[in-house]
């Protein structure tokens, strides 16, 4: 056996950034599509496009709430039962969650339709035949109309991802981004189609990414499936809940730039709303970072919190502050060094225009590394259930610090008011000291780790039988019967033995093992390796010959599958995960 700290190096870093990596692709297209919108339309409308774009966002903030609350949340909850090798009751919570985004989202679309003219006096699009007016009633008529095609992107996007395929699902949302890039240069530069163009081409990426990910189902390469459950919707209310505590940044900033847009409209005209809209985008792709880093925790603690390994649930999470500080040096580098590109990018041409501008690129890049802990730990929290906390962080950072900010900075000029990001950002993170130091914990995790037992063999190295004895002595002081040890103990010495004789091409081979007793009286394995695709129970048993000698390290599989109250395989984050119930 060897030490914690390889255990950590050898399954969290590598599934770390199977999920990372793919997800910072998919995450900084999206961030970068909802750029060119601003750009092309900066560009070619002007400001006036821009300030359009700015009032627009509440709608998009409104939809992304209810579609990426049921989508999170559920992709979390999809996690935990295929953790627990529930495969069935996983599609259920699917099944529910597509359902309920895709009629709620058509059902909105309709009223908005309808009562379009009270949308955009509410949204603050200014007196009815306007400039300003005429290009919001496009973009938002726009905007309804695509709505149930861009927001179903959410349920494949997050499930796939958790369904052990996010190079898929990084592929057909970097498709999207790609093609609405594209696109949007089509439609509103070379067609002229103006701020409704930017929203089409949106709209066709999406219709392309939903295409691709029917391509996971139709490969049934996971455990996925399209199915028509029974409706339930304690599901549905239990996907939102969890999902919310992420999603409920989109209410916020459907009221928090409503607010600011009145406010800079007041202190600054278009000029200040357009360059708060341009903020606004920046922001987003320095969110857009941390969003990838929460994809690869989220599956990753809430699969290790199921199987009750809290050193890999720490060690996740110290591998996404790693990485998250690096990410937020680069992005601090970047926006200090060329606010100028940034803001001529945009459309913005005049010396009054770039001074503004670069000022409040500036001074946003101030609240990068406080905004990365305040997102990191979020994202953290809600994983492991924790919802309250993710809550209170989100509520704080984006409602009610930001509210508070802007509404005393804004006194003090439009110079005054782009310094709210950095203080809300920082006296979140202060709450959080405050609130984990009367906690007594950061990692809310239960240190009593007694009635879980926890090995790392080393094929080089690893004595079975040693493992089998800790295993009975463990099981004993649980108080199992002796019928349970026994086949506990053979299951643990026959699926590892047939692991290392079967699975590895060489002897750098390393399996998880971890134990978890229930109330009611049954014990889990989990076992994890590092060999290439291998499903021990899906061995040929018919080889087995007591004459001649053959398949005879196969009759213990053979046996557990036949006593085994369940059983379950699939293949996650590069590794083999079993889960057998005894």
């Amino acid at each position: 056996m060897i030490g914690a700290s390889a255990r950590e190096n050898i399954f969290v870093r590598k599934a770390f950034y199977n999920f990372f990596l793919p997800s910072l692709c998919s995450c900084l297209g999206l961030a970068i599509g909802g750029l060119a919108d601003c750009v092309f339309v900066g560009n070619t409308v002007g400001a006036v496009g821009l300030t359009a774009i700015s009032i627009g966002q509440p709608v998009y903030m409104l939809f992304n709430t209810i579609s990426y609350s049921l989508s999170i949340g559920g992709s979390i909850h999809y996690a935990n039962a295929l953790s627990e090798g529930k495969e069935e009751e996983g599609n259920r919570i699917f099944g529910n969650v597509l359902r309920a985004d895709l009629f709620t989202n058509i059902l909105l679309c309709i009223l908005g339709l309808i009562f379009l003219p009270q949308v955009l006096t509410f949204l603050g699009a200014g007196t009815p035949g306007t400039e300003v007016w005429e290009n919001c009633e496009a973009l938002v008529r726009a905007q309804l109309l695509l709505v149930p095609v861009m927001f179903c992107q959410g349920p494949f996007y997050y499930f796939i991802n958790c369904d052990n395929n996010p190079k898929l699902a990084a592929i057909a949302l970097v498709t999207s981004n790609t093609i609405d890039i594209v696109f949007n240069y089509v439609f509103v530069v070379l067609m002229d189609m103006g701020v409704a163009g930017s929203v089409y081409s949106t709209g066709l990426g999406a219709a392309v990414m939903l295409v691709i990910s029917v391509t996971h189902f139709i490969r049934k390469k996971g455990c996925l499936r399209f199915t028509w459950p029974k409706f339930q919707p304690q599901t549905v209310a239990l996907s939102f809940r969890t999902g919310f505590a992420t999603s409920i940044q989109y209410i916020f900033q459907f009221v928090t730039i409503l607010v600011c847009n009145r406010l800079l409209m007041t202190i600054s005209g278009e000029l200040g709303v357009a360059v708060f809209g341009i903020v606004f985008n920046v922001a987003l792709v320095a969110a857009s970072v941390y969003d990838a880093i929460s994809m690869a925790l989220q599956p990753m603690v809430s699969t290790f919190h199921g199987e009750c390994n809290k050193s890999n649930v720490r060690c996740t999470l110290r591998q996404a502050f790693l990485v998250a500080a690096v990410m937020s040096i680069i992005v601090i580098a970047l926006l200090v060094a060329i606010p100028q590109w940034v803001c001529f990018a945009f459309g913005l041409r005049t010396a009054e225009e770039l001074a503004m501008g670069s000022v409040a690129i500036r001074i946003y890049a101030l609240c990068v590394l406080p905004s990365g802990v305040n997102m990191v730990m979020t994202y953290y929290y809600q994983a492991l259930g924790e919802e309250f906390t993710s809550y209170l962080l989100f509520t704080l950072r984006s409602f009610v610090f930001f509210l508070l900010f802007s509404l005393l900075l804004s006194r003090g000029g439009v110079m005054l008011f782009w310094w709210t990001y950095p203080c809300m950002e920082v006296a979140t993170l202060l709450v959080l000291c405050i609130y984990n130091w009367r906690k007594g914990s950061w990692t809310y995790l239960n240190e009593d780790d007694s009635k879980i037992y926890s090995a790392f063999l080393d094929s080089r190295e690893a004595d079975l039988g040693a493992v089998e004895q800790d295993v009975s002595a463990y099981l004993e002081r649980m108080d199992a019967n002796p019928t349970q040890i026994y086949f506990a103990t053979i299951a643990v010495e026959e699926v590892c033995g047939v692991i290392m004789s079967h699975a590895f091409s060489s002897n750098d081979g390393y399996i998880q093992l971890t134990i978890v007793p229930h109330e009611d009286g049954t014990v889990t394995l989990h076992v994890r390796d590092n060999a290439k695709e291998f499903n021990p129970f899906e061995l040929n048993t018919d080889a087995i010959s007591l004459e001649e000698g053959t398949g005879l390290d196969i009759i213990g599989v053979k046996m557990i599958k036949s006593k085994a109250k369940e059983f379950f395989y699939r293949r996650y984050a590069g590794f083999n995960t079993l889960v057998v119930r005894v």
